[in-house]
């Protein structure tokens, strides 16, 4: 026998080996042992729907802001000769604030006052005239009715007649033309007057004085610039009081009244405040009212976010769930209910929350049990097994 013939011959022995221990070993296994898996049980907290008489409020939160701001700027145009003021500095009302380059404007004062005397010397002058011209005239004319009277026989008579009505007639014309230049230098001296005012208020206006007492926030030019009028230069804030403002839904403004007090926390200090403005007519794009809670500025800054909770309508006998035990799914809210150990998912209707508790408006009856908490991982119709002693907020 060849090496080569030996070599098979083992190999095939060893091949046969493996295959009959195999099959011995299947032959041989122990029988399977089937457990069937009992499914869990959910455990779960339980609640009851509550009736209680509810208080609500809703907390807003906004900036606050001075209860004044003043952009102020020249009416007229001129070079800035004066800044009398710098930024956060305190003024009171009437101080000076700027001041433009007025000789012009003191000239057009001058010019127009003395057009102003002249027009009214003239008016004066002329009054005197036609008071002359008017006895002038009666005199004339009662000189020409008693020609009249004497007859008309005679040469000289019809020409003394003549000559007394022609000086008449001038007379008349004199005290026409007397009038007609007083009625017209009154309508001149009464547009001097406007120009005069108008020259004076100009005047007046190249000093810009603080139409309050407050403090300057922003100075925006400089002594030597040119300014052309109608164009922010300084602005001024009252911060004496400070204002919070915030917009709330027509619920909450329904039950606020104009000069009611509230209470605004501001960086864990609570301040005394009134509510001084409600818009009752909604914004047309947000739907909301805009409301301003004025406080004392005294400690404040403007620009601090201030908290205030504004109280609602009173509820009574409203149902009440933990706000834990609601859950929101694709715009609706659910809960479940706990019947005979098995849980059914209810659509409700909430209303506010407050605190831990949330106001059912529909879906469900005092007294009805639902699970309190961690009921997104929940569905409809599992078993459930109520915890002992399950707490509810």
């Amino acid at each position: 026998m060849t090496s080569v013939r030996r070599r098979f011959l083992l190999t095939l022995a060893i091949l046969m080996t493996a295959v009959i221990v195999v099959v011995l070993l299947f032959v041989t296994r122990p029988e399977a042992n089937v457990e069937m898996k009992q499914p869990g049980i959910t455990r779960v907290e339980v609640a009851e729907v509550l009736q209680r008489d509810l208080l609500p409020k809703v907390t807003f939160t906004g900036v606050l802001r001075p209860r004044q701001v003043a952009s102020l700027r020249f009416e007229v145009a001129g070079e800035l000769t004066a800044r009398e003021v710098e930024p956060g500095e305190s003024v009171s009302e009437g101080d000076l604030l700027l001041g433009l380059a007025n000789e012009d404007y003191r000239d057009a004062l001058s010019e127009s006052e003395s057009q102003l005397t002249e027009t009214r010397a003239t008016q004066e002058r002329d009054a005197a005239l036609l008071k002359l011209a008017r006895e002038n005239r009666r005199l004339a004319e009662r000189e020409y009715q008693r020609l009249e009277k004497l007859g008309k026989g005679s040469l000289a008579s019809v020409s003394t007649r003549e000559s007394a009505r022609q000086q008449l007639i001038n007379l008349q014309s004199e005290e026409a033309r007397l009038v007609f230049s007083q009625q017209s230098s009154r309508a001149r001296l009464a547009r001097q007057e406007a120009a005069n005012n108008r020259a004076r208020r100009n005047l007046e206006r190249t000093h810009l004085l603080a139409p309050f007492s407050g403090r300057v926030n922003r100075v925006m030019v400089e002594v030597g610039d040119y300014l052309q009028g109608n164009s922010p230069v300084l602005e001024l804030i009252d911060a004496a009081a400070l204002e919070l403002e915030v917009a709330v839904s027509g619920d909450v403004a329904a039950a606020l009244t104009l000069g009611q007090q509230l209470t605004v926390n501001v960086d864990d200090r609570e301040v005394a405040g009134v509510l001084v403005a409600l818009q009752i007519d909604p914004d047309s794009q947000t739907h909301t009212h805009p409301l301003r809670i004025r406080v004392p500025g005294q400690g404040l800054l403007p620009g601090q976010l201030g908290r205030v909770d504004l109280p609602l309508r009173p509820r009574r006998d409203a149902l009440v769930v933990p706000a834990s035990a609601v859950m929101r799914e694709e715009g609706k809210h659910y809960v479940f209910l706990v019947r005979a150990n098995r849980l059914v998912r209810r659509q409700v209707v909430p209303g506010i929350r407050q605190g831990d508790w949330r106001l059912l408006l529909q879906g469900v009856e005092p007294g009805d049990r639902l699970v309190a908490r961690d009921v997104e991982v929940l569905s409809h119709d599992i078993e459930v097994q109520v915890e002992p002693g399950g707490k509810v907020p």
